[in-house]
């Protein structure tokens, strides 16, 4: 088990949420804990995201930066489920490492194999389905750094380098992946919190991780596995489609015959989409959805004079009781208090 740092007054997020230019972060760590799934996905600097939480209990997340020129390097918890949305900065390359010690997760509805270093392009959006307690690592690299990187230092061929801009996945050993992990995680450990670093020193780690990352791509560039299987994403795009149709007419019941009407496949094969995309059961999941959708709205309120009944209406929860029930076993607080917390 991943075990989420305690309770921390988070410092002030002077970087904002992704509206400046990479080269404003360079040679600068922080860490930031958060107590919302969302707020969670918007402390990774740079980035699109936005999480839904799938397990019940309150949220806590923590996320450690560390920005180099044309490189971010992160570790980031949570102690809830999510369903994650994500896609890292343009002209660049996304790695993610998934912790040795977490339960298994997917990314686009494949089950990821252990000691797997998954890539996406910048800008690609892909998605990710995380257990409890799960922990993962990230580089993201400047295209044009990783692949003069790749050419000069490690001779890889340029062709081989087409691989990395469809997206996949590279399976290692255990030792490799192992020597990885283990120069990450000194990396974020040696640096101070939410401090600059000397130019001289991070001039080092981006070498180092550069050197780590460009033997491993090298060594398993010719394993890759693609994580888009035709039947995966027949299955995620069937799963995508329904999620339109339930966010587009938030206040329209959800009902097994009203989706399989509506994207003219039988209930069977809505079933099974679901589960080879997320694992969960068609109403649950999307209720669910629902649920993440109401807390945003309750989260973000600035209106004093918002109701929790006229947002619970919105996302076509008609019996309130219900809904508070259903939303404080989920989120681990009521939604009036949620109300009550983003609107003083």
């Amino acid at each position: 088990m991943i075990r989420v740092p305690p309770y921390s007054n988070p410092s002030p997020d002077t970087t904002g949420r992704g509206e400046h230019s990479t080269s404003n972060r360079t040679h600068v760590r922080r860490t930031r804990t958060a107590f919302d799934a969302d707020d969670h996905a918007h402390n990774l600097s740079e980035w699109e995201q936005r999480y839904n939480q799938f397990s019940p209990g309150k949220f806590r997340g923590c996320l450690t930066e560390l920005w180099l020129p044309d490189l971010q390097i992160f570790f980031e918890t949570a102690n809830q489920a999510l369903h994650q949305s994500c896609a890292a900065w343009a002209n660049a390359f996304w790695f993610g490492l998934p912790h040795p010690g977490c339960a298994p997760s997917r990314i686009d509805a494949r089950t990821i194999a252990g000691n797997t270093i998954l890539y996406r392009p910048g800008k690609q959006q892909f998605e990710l389905h995380t257990p409890e307690h799960y922990g993962i690592f990230g580089i993201v690299i400047g295209k044009t750094l990783l692949e003069a990187h790749l050419a000069q230092v490690e001779g890889v061929d340029p062709s081989s380098l087409a691989s990395l801009a469809r997206g996949g996945a590279l399976p290692l050993s255990g030792e490799e992946y192992g020597r990885l992990i283990a120069m990450l995680e000194q990396t974020l450990a040696d640096t101070s919190a939410d401090s600059s670093l000397a130019t001289s020193r991070g001039e080092g780690i981006r070498r180092a991780i550069l050197a780590h990352l460009g033997d491993a791509l090298n060594t398993g560039i010719h394993k890759e596995i693609r994580t888009g299987a035709p039947q995966l994403q027949r299955s995620r795009e069937l799963v995508e489609r329904a999620r339109e149709i339930v966010l587009a007419c938030p206040g329209h019941p959800v009902s097994i015959a009203y989706l399989c009407e509506q994207l003219r496949v039988s209930r069977r094969s809505l079933q099974y989409a679901f589960r080879d995309a997320t694992g969960i059961a068609p109403l649950r999941y999307l209720r669910t959805l629902k649920l993440n959708q109401a807390r945003r709205h309750l989260h973000y309120a600035t209106n004093p004079a918002e109701h929790v009944t006229r947002i619970a209406t919105t996302w076509g929860f008609d019996h309130l009781g219900q809904f508070s029930q259903d939303y404080r076993k989920l989120f681990g607080e009521l939604p009036s208090t949620t109300l009550r917390l983003a609107t003083n």
